[in-house]
């Protein structure tokens, strides 16, 4: 599989303190890497890293095969709030994941338009087209988000917490949609549910100020000791439960 990015012994922070020491990691074509941590251990700033929002204080991210980042990556941020005031519509929202590449003109082809109400099908929105964004639900509005970050057609795409705030019927059906994608992408998703995150990724990256990669899907208590900070463990099992490490202090 071809390489998309690496990351290589790249140390990051802001305003001269370093949140991530001596990251190595890499992106190839197809791979479906999950990221798990501690909050405050540095997923965010990953995230701005490989995305080149933050430029590394050592170390080097090199983008493949030119060096051009501008139409790798699609990304999803996490949705929290949203001004449901203002007046644009799902489609509007779709097509401004073209900007990057259209710049301030805003002009869209016949052809963009034909493309985003083709991913609205597949994620399954196409009917709310012109609805303005103040009406949808959560689960509409992060599938409204998500077609905004594959109409660029990326090669990478970034999803930060999808499953927030999104009923248990949508985040189903967005892991299924995912399983589908990354048969044509590469997939990198921050999440804090490990239980979920394990069935669906194919391989984990556990950041707290360092990046530890397990080239599986599978995490060992050992591992999950290396966050030194109480991490939740869902046990699967014939009683649903779940099971949290001790706090000492």
């Amino acid at each position: 599989m071809a390489k998309i990015l690496d990351v290589v012994s790249a140390s990051a922070g802001y305003n001269g303190e370093l949140i991530l020491r001596d990251v190595n990691f890499e992106v190839s074509d197809n791979d479906f890497i999950g990221v798990i941590g501690p909050n405050g251990g540095g997923k965010t700033t990953f995230l701005k890293l490989i995305l080149g929002e933050i430029k590394p204080s050592t170390g080097a991210v090199n983008y493949f095969p030119n060096g051009n980042r501008q139409t790798l990556f699609g990304y999803l941020p996490q949705v929290t709030t949203i001004d449901k005031s203002f007046p644009i519509s799902v489609l509007d929202v779709v097509l401004s994941g073209l900007q990057g590449q259209k710049g301030l003109s805003g002009w869209h082809k016949s052809a963009d338009i034909t493309t985003a109400k083709k991913i609205m099908e597949r994620a399954g929105i196409a009917h709310f087209a012109n609805n303005p964004i103040g009406q949808l639900s959560g689960g509409q509005l992060q599938r409204t988000f998500l077609c905004r970050a594959l109409i660029s057609n990326p090669r990478l795409l970034i999803l930060d917490e999808p499953n927030t705030f999104v009923d248990n019927k949508f985040e189903k059906e967005l892991y299924a949609l995912l399983q589908e994608l990354n048969r044509e992408m590469a997939i990198i998703m921050v999440s804090h549910d490990l239980g979920t995150i394990t069935t669906h990724v194919k391989t984990i990256a556990c950041i707290n100020r360092h990046l530890h990669y397990h080239p599986s899907n599978r995490i060992t208590s050992e591992q999950l000791a290396s966050y030194d900070c109480p991490i939740q463990i869902i046990a699967h099992g014939p009683v649903p439960h779940t099971i949290l490490h001790e706090h000492h202090d």
